[in-house]
């Protein structure tokens, strides 16, 4: 009798170890290769108690009871209180198109402080300023291209594109 409730400690232990593992510890812990001790040490008490048939019979039961456990705490409503519910909601920023060109001149849409975003041709952007802070409403002049964003620069008052 005494065996067997000493088994039963054992897997009891090693599942709860588990599940503390899998669903509440990050990575591997001392808590995932303590359960795997304490199953092994289940299961070899068994085995040393009540022969081979008595160690597979253990294991069965163990990985049989473990499986159960595991689908249902994921199945439980306390597990949809711990549960993370956030939503992603953000985007990568978009490739800047190939007709957006070094000397382009367009207007600031936010501040750039110092990211923002501008509005060249028809093509809203993602623009980062080059030295200062720029205002909401500024005329900019794109001074480099990058695969997702462009620096730019306050454009000087008189000066446009077509004085270039």
């Amino acid at each position: 009798m005494f065996d067997i409730l000493a088994i039963v400690l054992l897997i009891v232990i090693a599942l709860a170890l588990a599940i503390l593992e899998i669903f509440f510890l990050p990575g591997i812990t001392i808590a995932g290769i303590c359960s795997l001790v304490f199953y092994g040490g289940g299961i070899y008490y068994a085995y040393s108690v009540f022969g081979s048939n008595g160690a597979v019979i253990t294991l069965l039961i163990a990985a049989i009871t473990t499986i159960a456990f595991i689908i249902g705490f994921m199945r439980s409503r306390s597990f949809d209180k711990i549960a993370l519910h956030t939503e992603i909601d953000s985007v990568v920023p978009s490739q800047i198109g190939a007709d957006i060109k070094v000397g382009d001149v367009g207007v600031s849409l936010s501040r750039l402080n110092p990211m923002g975003k501008i509005i060249v041709g028809s093509h809203t952007v993602e623009a980062q300023a080059e030295n200062e802070l720029i205002e909401e409403d500024t005329p900019v002049r794109i001074v480099c291209v990058k695969p997702t964003v462009v620096i730019v620069c306050r454009e000087k008052p008189g000066k446009s594109k077509d004085n270039n």
